[in-house]
C-alpha cells in the first residue's frame, strides 16, 4: 500500500505477516457460526430422524431418505473443501495516505486458485480508525466460477489518527444447495497510517509571502546566478571568478561574489508531556491532544506555504519533522500519525531545548500551563521575533500572564482556524468562530503593541 507505515510492535502486528493469534481468532469466529446453514442443519436433523424412524418402524424408504439427506450435506462439505478459494489479497489506497475526515478507496486484488470457486462473498476486517462508507461495509460478492484474479474496492473515511492495519480478509463460500458454508481467512494484514487533518491557516504577520518575497539573502560565496555582486580582486581569489566586464568598467580587476538565498526559519513546538494530557491521549482518543496535533501540522504546513523552513519538535527538543518545502509535508504527516504523549514533564526546560532556534518565530502548542510555566517561558518570547502560545486547558489568567510576558496567546479549542486567528489578532475576521473562553486581549502582545 502506498501509504503503508510500520505498525508498532505489540499493537497491530508485524507488517507483511499474519500473526498466528489473529488467524486463530479468525478461525474460531468462523467455527463459532458453524459450517452448516439453517437449511443444512435442518437436513441433518431430518435425515437423522428418518434413520431413527426407519430403524424403529422397519421402513426402508425412510432409511433411504435419511441417508440421502446426510450424504447430500456431507457431499456439499467435501465439494467446498475441494473447490477453489481466495489464496492471497493485495491492497492499495487511492490516496497517498488516509486522512482523518478524508475519503479513500481501498482497492483489492484477490488472487484465486486455479480451480473455479463456488459462489460466495468476502469481507475485509477494518480497524476502528477507518469506517466503510457503503451500507454493506467492506464486503462484496465472489462470482461463481471465477479463477486466477478478481478486482474489488470499497470506500473508507478516516476516523482516528494512528498506525493501524486492515485485514485479514474473510472469504465465505457456499454450495449450490445452500447447505454448507465455508469461511477462510485470506491474505495478510496491510499496515496503513491515518494522518491528521490539515487546516489552512491565515499567514503569520510578517511572513515572507506576506511581504512579497519568500527568501532572503544571507551569507555570500554561494552559487546563485542572479545575485552577482562584483568586488575588487583580493590575493587568493580564483582567476575563474574574475568578472571581466566589471573589471573593464572599474579599470581594475573585479571578481564575482554571489549572494546565496536562504529560507527564513520558524519553529513549531508541541508539548508531549504526558503529565499534562488526558490518560486517553496515547490511544488517540483525547480531543484536546488531537486538536493540538492538528494545530501543529496545520501551522507547519501554513508556514511552509508562506515561505518558511519549519522545524517541528517537542518540548524536549526532539526533532519530529524538518519541513523545508511542500515536498516534505507528506513525510511530516506520516510521522505525526504515531505521535503520542511521552512520560514526564519537559515543558520547563523548553528554553534551553530550543537554544538558538528561539531567535526564529516560535509557535508553541501546549496544555495545562501555570504561572510558573509562563515565567519559565518568558525568555523564549523575549528572544523570538514572533511567538504564539496556543494552550488548551489553561486558565485565562495564565494566558493574560503569558500575554504580558510577550506571547501572542489563544485558547486552543476544537476550531483550529479560529484559535490561530485569535492568536494573530484577527478577531474581526474570525467573527463568531472565536473559541469559547478566548478573550480579545488574549491576542494582544504585552501592552497591545502591533506585530513587528
Amino acid at each position: 500500500m502506498a501509504s503503508a507505515a510500520p505498525v508498532g510492535p505489540g499493537t497491530e502486528g508485524t507488517p507483511g505477516l499474519v500473526p498466528a493469534a489473529v488467524l486463530r481468532g479468525a478461525r474460531r469466529r468462523a467455527r463459532a457460526r458453524g459450517p452448516l446453514t439453517l437449511r443444512g442443519a435442518s437436513a441433518v436433523v431430518v435425515g437423522t430422524a428418518c434413520l431413527v424412524a426407519a430403524y424403529a418402524l422397519a421402513r426402508v424408504e425412510l432409511a433411504v431418505l435419511g441417508l440421502t439427506l446426510l450424504t447430500l450435506v456431507a457431499g456439499a462439505g467435501v465439494g467446498l473443501l475441494l473447490a477453489g478459494r481466495v489464496t492471497d489479497v493485495r491492497r492499495s489506497l487511492s490516496t497517498e495516505v488516509a486522512r482523518v475526515g478524508g475519503v479513500s478507496h481501498v482497492r483489492l486484488s484477490l488472487s484465486l486458485s486455479a480451480r473455479p470457486i463456488p459462489g460466495g462473498a468476502w469481507r475485509d476486517a477494518l480497524p476502528d480508525a477507518l469506517a466503510a462508507l457503503e451500507a454493506s461495509g467492506a464486503s462484496g460478492p465472489l462470482s461463481a466460477g471465477a479463477r486466477d484474479t478478481t478486482q474489488a474496492s470499497y470506500a473508507v473515511v478516516g476516523m482516528r489518527r494512528g498506525r493501524h492495519a486492515i485485514g485479514p480478509l474473510m472469504a465465505e463460500s457456499s454450495d449450490p444447495f445452500g447447505l454448507v458454508r465455508l469461511r477462510r481467512p485470506a491474505g495478510e494484514r496491510t499496515p496503513v497510517s491515518v494522518v491528521p487533518a490539515v487546516v489552512p491557516l491565515p499567514p503569520l504577520p510578517g511572513a515572507p509571502a506576506a511581504t512579497g518575497g519568500a527568501r532572503s539573502a544571507a551569507d555570500r560565496h554561494g552559487q546563485g546566478a542572479d545575485n552577482l555582486i562584483p568586488r575588487p580582486y583580493a590575493p587568493g581569489d580564483s582567476m575563474r571568478r574574475i568578472h571581466w566586464r566589471a573589471s573593464a568598467r572599474h579599470d581594475e580587476l573585479m571578481v564575482r561574489e554571489e549572494e546565496r538565498e536562504t529560507t527564513p526559519r520558524a519553529v513549531v513546538v508541541i508539548d508531549r508531556s504526558g503529565a499534562r494530557w488526558g490518560r486517553h491521549a496515547a490511544q488517540g482518543q483525547d480531543p484536546e491532544f488531537e486538536s493540538a496535533v492538528t494545530m501543529c501540522v496545520s501551522a507547519a504546513w501554513s508556514l511552509v506555504r508562506d515561505g518558511y523552513s519549519v522545524d517541528v519538535m517537542d518540548s524536549e527538543g526532539v526533532l519530529l519533522a524538518l519541513v523545508g518545502g511542500p515536498e516534505d509535508v507528506e513525510g511530516m504527516l506520516v510521522a505525526f500519525a504515531g505521535v503520542e504523549p511521552v512520560p514526564g514533564d519537559a515543558l520547563p526546560g523548553l528554553a534551553s531545548a530550543l537554544g538558538e532556534a528561539a531567535s526564529a518565530p516560535v509557535i508553541l502548542v501546549a496544555r495545562g500551563l501555570s504561572h510558573d510555566d509562563v515565567a519559565g517561558l518568558g525568555s523564549v518570547a523575549a528572544r523570538s521575533p514572533r511567538s504564539l502560545l496556543l494552550a488548551a486547558g489553561t486558565d485565562p489568567d495564565v494566558l493574560d500572564h503569558a500575554s504580558r510576558a510577550g506571547w501572542h496567546t489563544a485558547h486552543l479549542g476544537g476550531d483550529v482556524e479560529a484559535t490561530w486567528a485569535a492568536a494573530i489578532g484577527e478577531h474581526a475576521a474570525a467573527g463568531t468562530r472565536t473559541p469559547t473562553g478566548t478573550r480579545e486581549h488574549h491576542a494582544r502582545r504585552g501592552t497591545g503593541a502591533p506585530w513587528q
